[in-house]
């Protein structure tokens, strides 16, 4: 592993303005540009050096003020460091300039900096579009530019595109002028100052649903023609959101116009591009017919935290990327915060538990994991901060923080922290202290514990019930899913404790190792033998390892529902990582499981289906999974038989998730009477496409592959081949990686890569196959062998793409599938990927010893 080297530009110059000019051509994938930077020269050089990649720089002058004229006397690339510098004949004394550049480039088909993707018009035509995607550090494969965070400037830009075409960027047009060639330019009008990542363009043939803000602002969104009316959902969020914003940072939103516009191939879920945010199609069109609950949460989520980025990374920004995650970590916690505010009833912070509490937990318990605010210097150590510690960790330690000094004293914090820094950048700690100014607390102490160091603690209590007041002494130590060490790292932790019939909870902030809370509210209600619980709602990032007494007392309330739901989660959460970390056995979650077969609630099954599964994919080697599926099959039938294949008048939102998830589950631990009416339904609806909801057809067509033949796969596939809406789409062509016939699962490999799947979506399938319980992580292992020169071209620049192709052999259990993963990636190596390739074979040895741990015990608990 060699250590990258620190590639920032010189500073002796620094950009003011860009005149930027582009003329894509969507034939020969191809453009060609000229730009006009204004620019302040802050030391005496002969030489300025941009970053530029991919590009041909063909000329270069620079003209000073009063008309004076030089030319470049040599212009050198530099692929490695990312650079072109541009040579004077003399140095360039500080003061104003203006660089002017000509330049060529490709229209790339890898989904970064500005790149083609294609589409079918209504009319069965395919057709070609240009979109751009610049973050982390790909504005340079567009033009040549001064791509750091910090180096803001405004932008001027004219596109030069065919007259049928239309063209979208950060703000309104100005003008458009025809042209005798066919071709028109479209200038739009001048940017706020803003970093380089954040600009964008896009051309195409495009339509748009439209609609007024309260504040005036013209929200608009985007299509590729005939799914406009798809936007109407998106349009709708997107207007309320705004108005929620405004209201909440107190800093109105400073362009005319917000658009949101479907990209059909895009790397991301979506990239919040100033006034011009591009998506997935996913991640933004809704048909009513066709599309699930589940994509209409989904779409107010990505639309509402990509709207929070319009403040919180956009009008103020990182000074560098070590600070990702107050982009990106903001910006999910926010999210949450405004969809709960438009859909109350939908649970959302139950949700959040489950999505990012535990997701960052997850990751973060490997002791490859990094600080949240992580030291970076090249690209594609920038590309790997894009993870679920950046986001879903960050956004948990917002959410521990809000509950800690109060929402209200936490707005004013961040109000004050947004105008201090208006069109301009920051730091973390600036932050921090907005918000020690208003709460009085130290915030900045306290924060640096958890944003400096990589992990959490986890949280051991013993309670002691004397006769007069009860207390409970804690002990934190550094979770990993390896074990406790004597790793040195102490945190700052907000503990918070309850107990039965006792809302007040007793607190305190645990900063050294041991500690002793005295219950003042618990003892005087409390029955001596009521239950204790740690972490009320679990708003605090650590988990609870509770003594064998204590921890029983919580199963009855668990299984009457006296506990929360967010408690239910929070305590079978951090019993199946206790157990993955063999700091409790694994017979330990199993006792608890059956505590959960009156459980009702969306979010807690969401977390506790995905466990079970995952426990089950650990030992599908094992003489005993069958009975561990008898098992999780008996826990989940009470709620399936509740919840029925078919909707009841009256449902709600959280309803139809809940439905899907436990017909799932229940179906993939190889429920004969589930799938028998899987492919019952899937059978009706190919002779009635109407009797099918999409509420729970990818449910159906996922359990119908499970026990399908090859007459089913062909039946899917073709479905799969015929369909335009890519929802629909993406449902039909993940059935077909839930096959149990490994030569199916062999086509859906090789299916991945051909042109009938988008680029996009390779990774996405070939993880699906990889989760298949009949030797899928091996398939998918060889494909990627055998293909890897293929995919390391499309994805190896960096990006979740690669990220998520090396992290497939991680479900591996033994020495020899760890030694084969590190051989091959020791003579392949992904830079982008690095870390994620060293928390794969993390996971392949936790897998193994956890095998080791606990065989014995399962064998005795299954077969005794």
């Amino acid at each position: 592993m060699t250590t990258p080297t620190f590639y920032q530009l010189p500073d002796t110059v620094r950009p003011l303005k860009y005149h930027l000019t582009l003329t894509p051509d969507l034939t020969k994938f191809t453009f060609a540009g000229q730009e006009q930077v204004e620019m302040e020269v802050l030391k005496p050089t002969d030489q300025v050096v941009l970053n530029a990649l991919e590009l041909k720089v063909e000329s270069a002058w620079l003209t000073r003020p009063g008309g004076a004229m030089a030319n470049a006397i040599k212009i050198e690339h530099d692929e490695k460091k990312e650079t072109v510098a541009i040579t004077f004949g003399s140095p360039l004394p500080p003061g104003v300039a203006q660089l002017t550049i000509r330049f060529t480039g490709a229209l790339n088909d890898r989904l970064h900096g500005f790149y083609r993707s294609t589409y079918q018009s209504p009319d069965g035509r395919m057709r070609t579009m240009a979109a751009t995607q610049f973050e982390p550090t790909d504005a340079r494969r567009a033009f040549p530019c001064w791509d750091e965070p910090s180096l803001k400037a405004t932008f001027e830009c004219t596109l030069i595109i065919p007259q049928g075409l239309s063209a979208v960027s950060n703000t309104l047009v100005a003008a458009e002028t025809l042209r005798g060639d066919g071709l028109k330019a479209v200038r739009f009008q001048e940017t706020p100052v803003m970093s380089t990542y954040l600009l964008a363009f896009i051309v195409g043939e495009l339509e748009s649903v439209e609609g007024p803000a309260a504040d005036g602002t013209l929200v608009r969104i985007f299509t590729t023609p005939g799914k406009r009316e798809q936007g109407r959902f998106a349009l709708e969020t997107a207007i309320q959101v705004l108005a929620y914003y405004n209201d909440y940072f107190g800093v109105p939103y400073p362009l005319k116009k917000l658009d949101h516009l479907a990209i059909p191939d895009f790397a991301a879920g979506a990239m919040e591009n100033w006034g011009a945010i591009t998506y997935r199609e996913v991640a933004l069109l809704y048909d009513p017919a066709n599309s699930t609950p589940a994509t209409r949460q989904r779409i107010a989520e990505v639309v509402a935290h990509e709207m929070a980025h319009m403040w919180f990374g956009d009008l103020v920004t990182m000074a560098w990327w070590n600070d990702l995650w107050l982009n990106e970590s903001f910006a999910s916690w926010m999210a949450t915060k405004a969809v709960d505010h438009l859909y109350p009833e939908w649970n959302v912070w139950t949700q959040f538990i489950a999505s990012d509490v535990v997701t960052g937990m997850g990751l973060d318990g490997l002791e490859n994991s990094h600080p949240i605010e992580q030291e970076v210097k090249d690209p594609s150590e920038i590309n790997q901060l894009f993870d679920a510690i950046s986001y879903d960790k960050g956004a948990s330690i917002l959410r521990m923080l809000e509950q800690f000094i109060g929402p209200d004293t936490f707005r004013k914090g961040l109000r004050a922290y947004i105008a201090g820094h208006t069109y301009g950048n920051a730091q973390g700690r600036d932050l921090w202290q907005a918000m020690q100014d208003a709460s009085g607390h130290p915030i900045v102490s306290l924060m640096g514990s958890w944003i400096g160091q990589a992990g959490y603690p986890v949280v051991q209590a013993r309670v002691r019930r004397t006769s007069g007041k009860w207390q409970v002494g804690l002990r934190q130590n550094r979770f990993l899913y390896s074990g406790l060490t004597g790793d040195p790292a102490l945190w700052q932790v907000p503990v918070s404790v309850v107990s039965r019939g006792v809302a007040t909870p007793d607190q305190m902030v645990m900063g050294r190792r041991e500690a002793t809370l005295h219950l003042e509210n618990a003892t005087p209600k409390a029955r001596r033998n009521a239950w204790v619980k740690l972490n009320p709602s679990y708003t605090a990032f650590y988990r609870t390892q509770y003594e064998e007494k204590e921890w029983a007392r919580l199963i009855p309330a668990v299984e009457s529902g006296e506990l929360a739901a967010a408690d239910r989660l929070g305590l079978q959460a951090d019993t199946y990582a206790l157990s993955r970390a063999r700091m409790i056995p694994a017979t330990d979650y199993l006792r608890l499981v059956p505590a959960y077969k009156n459980e009702e609630e969306y979010g807690v099954w969401a977390d506790l289906a995905m466990d079970l599964r995952a426990f089950g994919a650990l030992i599908a080697r094992e003489p005993f999974s069958a009975k561990y599926q008898v098992m999780a099959r008996g826990v989940l039938r009470p709620i399936v038989k509740r919840m029925g294949w078919d909707a009841r008048p009256g449902e709600g939102h959280l309803d139809s998730l809940l439905r899907s998830t436990v017909l799932g589950a229940l179906g993939s631990f190889g429920d004969r009477a589930t799938l028998n009416e899987a492919s019952r339904r899937f059978l009706r609806y190919l002779e009635d496409p109407k009797s099918l909801p999409p509420d729970i057809r990818g449910v159906v067509y996922g359990l119908a592959a499970q026990s399908g033949d090859a007459h089913t796969y062909d039946s899917i596939h073709n479905l799969a081949r015929a369909e335009q809406f890519q929802e629909e789409r993406l449902r039909l062509y993940g059935a077909l990686a839930r096959f149990e016939d490994t030569s199916l699962l062999g086509k859906t490999l090789e299916l991945s890569l051909s042109d009938e799947v988008r680029s996009q979506d390779t990774v996405g399938l070939i993880g699906q196959v990889a989760m298949n319980r009949r030797g899928g992580t091996r398939l998918a292992w060889e494909f990627m062998k055998d293909r890897w020169e293929e995919l390391d071209r499309r994805y190896g620049a960096g990006g979740f793409g690669m990220m998520r192709l090396v992290s497939v052999p991680g479900g591996f259990t033994t020495p020899a599938e760890k030694e084969e993963v590190e051989e091959f990636f020791a003579a392949h190596p992904a830079p982008s990927a690095t870390r994620t390739i060293q928390q794969s074979l993390e996971r392949i040895e936790l897998n193994i010893k956890w095998l080791e741990h606990n065989r014995a015990g399962l064998r005795r608990w299954f077969e005794g």
